[in-house]
């Protein structure tokens, strides 16, 4: 279904024609960490100007960290984003709609900002890092008492080595997540999260007749989760996810579809692995 999904949509979309010079890194990524967004695809050639993005994400379920939030259940993720030019400086609106009954607590109105930058520029070790903070809205609870907040960082590796046509490169997140509130309902859910991962960014040419060379992106990683979001989650490797994605551009409409899958090795955090896919949407104005 996945495959039959992006070949529908790549024959109605012009594809984005990817050379050997582009920045395989700016490919939008569906993560769940991130709502839909690879950090490293705001703010890229805008040559200071502000934009705007809106956006929407489909998923066949709601993971956050490993955690499946709606226990099997798919979401809709519209999202508003503001890029303040070449400032590295992204925010952005983003809301949770439970696409099955019984989940109208679990809509969520969430807050993000992000500031991305670059370090060892012009060197073999050139490294991209992003500073984020999140705030986690639970609207249809009263008193806003399960709301909470993130602050972390992302550092995006230098190309490590060439395979094939492609590169691996590494990255590392780490977070800090707690309850925003000190009467909140969820106290004690305060830890950090840290997750290793690795992409490979490969093109396959001809894609379909007539087409020209398409970008693919492999990605995989491992969670070490230190007691981030609850109390009852022993500190432990977590869980590891592997992805695969992939762009359609028509002009300045952008459709990006997802699969991943998820090996879950600690059952306080998700006793089931798990599979799902994505698709988002995004019109930059």
């Amino acid at each position: 279904m996945f495959l039959l999904l992006m070949i529908s949509v790549s024959q109605a979309q012009e594809v984005e024609q990817t050379g050997q010079g582009q920045d395989l890194l700016a490919m939008p990524i569906i993560k769940s960490l991130f709502y839909g967004f690879d950090i490293l695809d705001i703010g890229r050639g805008l040559e200071g100007k502000i934009a705007i993005e809106l956006s929407g994400t489909f998923t066949s379920k709601h993971m956050l960290c490993g955690m499946d939030m709606l226990d099997d259940h798919g979401a809709f993720l519209p999202v508003g984003t503001i890029i303040f030019g070449d400032s590295g400086f992204t925010t952005k609106i983003i809301d949770v709609y439970p696409l099955s009954g019984g989940f109208e607590r679990s809509v969520e109105r969430n807050y993000a900002g992000f500031y991305t930058g670059d370090l060892l520029e012009g060197t073999p070790w050139a490294t991209s890092f992003s500073l984020n903070y999140f705030y986690f809205g639970k609207p249809k609870i009263p008193g806003h008492k399960n709301d909470a907040q993130e602050i972390g960082s992302t550092f995006f590796g230098p190309r490590l080595f060439a395979l094939g046509d492609g590169y691996i490169t590494p990255r590392y997140y780490v977070g800090h997540f707690g309850a925003s509130k000190s009467n909140s309902n969820i106290r004690g859910c305060e830890g950090f999260i840290h997750i290793f991962g690795l992409g490979y960014d490969f093109e396959i040419p001809e894609f379909w007749p007539g087409g020209d060379k398409q970008a693919f992106r492999l990605s995989g990683d491992i969670t070490y989760n230190d007691g981030y979001a609850s109390s009852a989650i022993d500190h432990d490797w977590s869980h590891a996810v592997l992805n695969i994605t992939t762009n359609v551009t028509k002009g300045k409409l952008t459709i990006t579809p997802s699969l991943s899958y998820q090996i879950s090795m600690e059952d306080t955090v998700n006793p089931e692995d798990e599979l799902w896919s994505s698709i988002n949407v995004t019109y930059r104005f």
